[in-house]
């Protein structure tokens, strides 16, 4: 066989080759992947009802109260509120199995709320397992009491951006009061506006005393200290553990002659431990019978 033969019936063996290769493989473009899997049929009502009770005011949360449409075997492991009143509202874990024929309470954190309020609709993200496969839905959300809070925090935000309230350093304590003050820093708006510290009651288990000491930012003064004494006003076990503002202050401030305005504050990670090595002493010594 000449070169030139030779050439040619290799050429015909590697054709019939590549043929039954192609043959046994199936086409080049043959889409081997998994089957996709079917969308999960929708396991909640479109809209729920959003609550804000005082057991969650503290943390800033809001509840959502979810109702479903079926019977399944469904896990909330995630919400998320997507609201133009409040700016980078954070995802929540979350563990709520979703009970038919009930009202299932899902708790979703607030952001930072947005002054003056957007006339948008609010939603809840909610994310989750049915029957072993993730999905997330989206439920139109009441915006009422959404809207009542963002107008109660953007109130005390106009304050707050006149002059700002906070606990000083811990200067002493004993085992019936902490000595403590209060200051009061002025913002960036109405510098040139006098702001006056009119009162501080303390809450449910705290009680506070402000001293008598100027409690008025003079105008284009940056910060004031005022003395102030706290102590334990009941520390029964059951109030403390009752009280779900045990750490929440509330404070009046008079900006030049506007009748006074309700903030709150709270204490830092060291304030709160104070308080509650006071609380504790106090209980102490209820146990003990002083």
């Amino acid at each position: 066989m000449n070169s030139r033969a030779a050439a040619t019936a290799a050429g015909v063996v590697s054709a019939l080759l590549v043929a039954v290769l192609v043959g046994c493989s199936g086409t080049p473009d043959a889409d081997l992947s998994s089957p996709a899997p079917a969308p999960v049929a929708r396991v909640t009502v479109a809209d729920a009802d959003v609550a804000f009770p005082r057991t969650l005011q503290a943390d800033r949360l809001v509840e959502a109260r979810v109702v479903t449409v079926r019977d399944t075997d469904a896990i909330v492991t995630s919400a998320r509120l997507v609201s133009p009143l409040f700016s980078d509202s954070p995802g929540r874990e979350s563990n709520v199995r979703l009970f038919p024929d009930w009202t299932n309470r899902v708790r979703v954190p607030l952001g930072t709320a947005v002054c003056p309020a957007p006339a948008d609709k609010s939603t809840v993200e909610l994310t989750i397992m049915v029957d072993g496969v993730e999905t997330v839905e989206t439920l139109a959300a009441s915006d009422a009491k959404l809207r009542e809070i963002n107008a109660v925090e953007c109130a005390q935000q106009a304050i707050l951006d006149v002059a700002q309230p906070s606990f000083g350093p811990v200067e002493s304590q004993t085992v019936a009061e902490l000595n403590i003050s209060i200051v009061l820093t002025r913002g960036d708006v109405a510098t040139d506006v006098p702001v006056t510290l009119t009162s501080m009651t303390g809450n449910i288990v705290f009680i506070v005393t402000l001293s008598d000491e100027p409690r008025t930012l003079a105008p284009g003064e940056a910060e004031i200290s005022v003395p102030a004494v706290i102590s334990v006003g009941r520390c029964d076990p059951h109030v403390f553990a009752e009280s779900k503002k045990t750490f929440v202050f509330p404070i009046h401030l008079a900006i030049g002659d506007a009748d006074p305005a309700y903030v709150e504050i709270q204490p830092d990670a060291v304030t709160r431990q104070a308080l509650q090595d006071l609380f504790d002493s106090c209980g102490e010594v209820q146990r003990e019978g002083g």
